[in-house]
């Protein structure tokens, strides 16, 4: 099997989706392309825990890894006393470059928390993507495809070697739309705080956030 399959982004052919959702599908780690950047990413019910593409990225424990789920639905079922500002974010910006950061329900396990018992969980807007959400059998923990500290990569060619070495797949989809990261919101209080700036504007999940 070539490590490296070529794929169009908007049409990415069944062959290759369920290539890739088979490995996911057998623990195995896939780095594919998403609308902000590229990730490398396993299928969250088939790994024991986050440590094998922790130690890719040379990322530090501590930090969880965000799971990229198919609709809204997920706040509920992944996330426990989700507020209301939250869904509406998510009806809004979803599918889309927005991660949202809940208290995790026990469907999410301990390795896949952080020190608080939260979780992140972002719905991607790229057909390549939900295609490998919904052939793989459910969420998807990833993080952007690059070594941490160096900057995430917008497309194919800007991926590290090592990377693509150390995945047992990668899906070449060319340049992404944004370029950058998702905008992440901790939703874990009364009101949301912006925890990482992003492809959408603060401004805009404020006045999102505080419609009724």
């Amino acid at each position: 099997m070539s490590k490296v399959i070529h794929i169009d982004p908007e049409a990415p052919s069944a062959e290759a989706i369920n290539l890739a959702a088979a490995v996911l599908r057998d623990g195995g780690i896939v780095v594919f392309p998403t609308e902000t950047v590229y990730g490398i990413g396993a299928a969250a019910s088939s790994c024991i825990g986050p440590q094998e593409i922790v130690d890719i990225k040379m990322r530090p424990a501590s930090k969880p890894l965000p799971w990229l789920v198919e609709t809204e639905d997920a706040l509920d079922t992944y996330g426990v006393d989700v507020p209301e500002y939250a869904h509406r974010l998510a009806q809004h910006f979803w599918p889309g470059a927005l991660t949202l950061v809940v208290h995790a329900s026990d469907r999410v396990g301990k390795d896949f928390r952080d020190s608080r018992g939260t979780v992140a969980l972002r719905c991607p807007d790229h057909e390549v993507v939900q295609e490998l959400i919904r052939a793989s059998g459910g969420p998807i923990i990833t993080t952007s495809a690059n070594t941490s500290g160096k900057r995430a990569p917008g497309s194919f060619d800007e991926i590290e070697s090592r990377i693509v070495a150390a995945a047992d797949l990668t899906l070449d989809g060319g340049e992404t739309k944004h370029g950058i990261h998702s905008t992440v919101v901790d939703c874990t209080a009364a009101e949301p705080m912006i925890v990482r700036d992003g492809a959408i504007p603060a401004d805009e999940i404020a006045s999102v956030a505080a419609a009724e």
